[in-house]
């Protein structure tokens, strides 16, 4: 499989009756004001999706320090790396006569880097990092594990003894932030996120684990990104983007940058945050910036303040990351390689990375961390319960008429009377992702606030 860029630069959106030709080569931003891929990072910024996450976990939850990262500061940061990648891409494609011109003139006839795909390369590869969390669900990662435990001790509640649909039922059981992200960003029927639809470039950018829920990967390494409700729509993104021929996914260049902007952060970023919280001196978290500094450090980084210090490391990754991105960039296009850019670094920072992550297992095992994320099965659990319990019902009946009080004041929890009668005909296995898309949009005090409720305790 060789990748081009003709296809991968796309700024097709899905729809089962698109009413665009697909993959247009030109963006007339004369006459719209902004590019597609512009309008993508827009449509994030003011999706309620993306807004939710500045109450969502990041590392610490129900954290009240507003020094501390939540999801929303974070996605922000990495969207900057972003930005940073996407430039240093036009130019190297520039470099080696790959980037296509999307403006209407001959910039390859001047020898001109085309402006035009500057941008659209740019901000789509910026709205990905932004839109990398967005179906991360209450208490950071706490949350997937809640949701995948509890459904797999519970399986009954949720599934019926002759259930044979086993695609939804490792959708629910593996459930995994990304690949209800990808659901948020792709589909325009999911009103909890706003409507993104994102670009085809623009979904590729954010797609690290290019598989299914029944992919053995998807078991392997806890890892995917497609529900089996949106498998069909990522044969069709990535089949116009040439990055699925029938059989394989292969993931979009830009993913890796994606990735990378994403690994700098919370790797560097948690640092930063636990000096904040008290779990690391400056002393101790100094020693550790300078370590990924590895041979480029001097005595000048020691002494530097923290914050500066920081900034540093982070230019020094951008610039380690990039030069792996080059050094692989013709088995990337080649769609051979899946694994992160992380992982073709120098020893050097390989060994700083590793404690580095020794250092964040001391983090993410703070007391306030490990009560709330206890607490996080019980609530998930029981606001996944109800639902199911009353779409089940209400599947059966079809009419909130019909189905008793209880199971009804549960779904008026979630979803609004006309949304309920507008869907009164679908099947179970269609509301199975409407309970997803709830329980993953919750913040981390509405979902306790949402269970609180339905188990009649505490502040409602």
């Amino acid at each position: 499989m060789q990748l081009d860029w003709s296809l991968l630069i796309c700024d097709q959106r899905f729809s089962t009756s698109p009413k665009r030709k697909p993959n247009s080569k030109t963006t007339d931003v004369a006459t719209q004001g902004r590019s597609l891929f512009e309008v993508d990072y827009d449509r994030v910024i003011y999706s309620k999706a993306f807004r939710r996450l500045g109450k969502k976990t990041q590392v610490h939850p129900m954290e009240m320090n507003a020094h501390i990262h939540n999801r929303l500061t974070h996605s922000l940061e990495v969207a900057s790396l972003g930005r940073s990648f996407a430039r240093r891409l036009a130019r190297f494609l520039h470099e080696r006569n790959e980037l296509p011109c999307r403006c209407n003139e001959s910039c390859h006839e001047s020898n001109r880097q085309c402006p035009q795909t500057t941008d659209d390369l740019t901000h789509s590869l910026m709205a990905a990092c932004l839109v990398h969390d967005i179906g991360n669900p209450p208490f950071g990662h706490a949350g997937e594990y809640s949701i995948r435990e509890w459904s797999q001790r519970h399986e009954a509640e949720v599934f019926s003894d002759d259930w044979d649909d086993t695609g939804s039922k490792n959708d629910v059981q593996m459930f995994e932030g990304n690949a209800q992200g990808f659901r948020l960003a792709a589909r325009a029927d999911v009103p909890s996120a706003g409507y993104i639809r994102a670009t085809y470039t623009t979904l590729g950018a954010m797609v690290k684990y290019p598989w299914d829920s029944s992919d053995q990967r998807a078991s392997d390494q806890k890892k995917y990104n497609f529900f089996s409700s949106e498998r069909k729509i990522a044969e069709k993104v990535f089949g116009e983007m040439g990055l699925w021929d029938g059989q394989q996914f292969c993931r979009h260049p830009m993913s890796f940058l994606s990735e990378a902007a994403d690994d700098i952060c919370y790797r560097v970023i948690d640092i930063e945050d636990a000096v904040e919280m008290k779990i690391l001196s400056v002393t101790e978290a100094s020693e550790l910036y300078v370590k990924l500094l590895g041979t480029t450090a001097t005595e000048n980084h020691a002494t530097m303040a923290l914050s500066q210090l920081r900034a540093t490391v982070v230019s020094h990754l951008l610039d380690q990351f990039w030069d792996v991105f080059v050094a692989n960039f013709d088995t990337i296009m080649q769609g051979q390689r899946s694994e992160d850019l992380k992982a073709g670094v120098s020893e050097v920072l390989k060994a700083a990375l590793a404690e580095v992550k020794v250092t964040n297992r001391t983090i993410f095992s703070t007391e306030k961390k490990i009560r709330v994320e206890i607490g996080a099965y019980k609530i998930l659990g029981s606001i996944l319960k109800a639902l199911a319990k009353a779409t089940r019902v209400y599947a059966d009946k079809q009419d909130l008429g019909e189905i008793p009080f209880i199971a009804r004041r549960c779904l008026e929890l979630a979803w609004s009377v006309e949304y309920l009668q507008e869907h009164a005909q679908q099947p179970y296995s269609w509301w199975i992702h409407e309970i997803l898309d709830y329980i993953s949009g919750l913040t981390d005090d509405h979902a306790c606030m949402v269970a609180n409720a339905i188990e009649g305790v505490g502040r409602v």
